[in-house]
């Protein structure tokens, strides 16, 4: 008997609950520790800040300088405007042109000075120099060349898009594992078989880091081009509105770009996680 006793104390198991904390009687009840860390405290964080927003105006600043409150009863009265519409079409068409050509474009200019010594040394100074220096600069020559016309503003935005497409797509062809360059020698592979199967592929994840830059370049491309230019868009829309002392107004077509931009990179992710399942980007911790 003494030693069935020792037995079932030395195998006697604990509570279900007790090893598992989330088993615990209530844990279903509270949110998982990486919920509140990414979503509760920067929506906490944001509603803080547009309470301070909302007081700091409300006690000290005239009365045309928007707050959170009056966007919000802005927005019915904006979106139901023909006119804004039509400018919130024509921006974000002209951006999704120039990323369209941006990606194309840039991929093949970037493959060929990844993997073309010569023409790297001509052309990445160059590049190197358009990405460092501010771009708003060049507007007033694209009027002289485009006029002040919609075309000015799609060579503004393929402008921006492209450098970073260039430049991570030149750097992740130049990289290319060794071992995958000399299977394709051994095996007398084409050239453009190279590139395309070997070099391409391997630089998907900079291409797909481009594109994740040159979708907030390209915005800002149409809308410094259209505050420069004056053509019909969200940013003279903008402009046009905080000049005439509607900054709720304002604050709404803010919102619609951002919104547009949070958008086109989920699809981008999306389009990633369905179509590259073997691309695993690093998330933020």
């Amino acid at each position: 008997m003494k030693g069935s006793n020792e037995v079932l104390s030395s195998t006697e198991v604990t509570p279900k609950w007790s090893q598992a904390s989330d088993d615990a009687p209530g844990a279903s009840a509270r949110p998982p520790r990486r919920w509140r860390a990414a979503v509760g405290l920067p929506l906490a964080a944001g509603v803080g800040l547009l309470a301070v927003w909302q007081l700091l105006v409300g006690a000290f600043a005239p009365s045309y300088i928007a707050t959170p409150v009056d966007t919000v009863r802005a927005i019915p009265a904006v979106l139901g405007d023909v006119q804004f519409r039509s400018d919130a079409g024509s921006t974000l068409l002209a951006v999704l042109e120039g990323l369209v050509i941006a990606v194309v474009a840039g991929t093949v200019l970037g493959l060929v000075m990844g993997r073309m010594p010569d023409v790297n040394r001509i052309l990445g100074k160059y590049v190197s120099a358009f990405y460092a220096i501010p771009l708003i600069a060049i507007v007033p020559l694209l009027t002289v060349w485009f006029g002040y016309t919609p075309t000015a503003r799609l060579v503004m935005v393929i402008i921006e898009a492209i450098l970073p497409i260039i430049y991570n797509v030149a750097e992740g062809s130049r990289i290319v594992p060794t071992t995958y360059l000399d299977v394709t020698r051994v095996h007398h592979a084409a050239w453009w078989r190279v590139w395309a199967g070997v070099v391409l592929p391997n630089a998907v994840p900079y291409v797909l880091a481009g594109l994740d830059l040159a979708v907030g370049r390209a915005l800002i491309g149409a809308v410094v081009a259209e505050f420069v230019i004056a053509v019909n868009g969200l940013g003279y829309y903008i402009l046009f509105n905080v000049r005439s002392f509607q900054e709720n107004d304002a604050m709404v077509a803010l919102i619609v770009l951002v919104l547009f931009a949070l958008l086109l990179r989920a699809l981008i992710n999306a389009a990633v996680r369905h179509g590259l399942r073997w691309y695993q980007p690093v998330e933020e911790s």
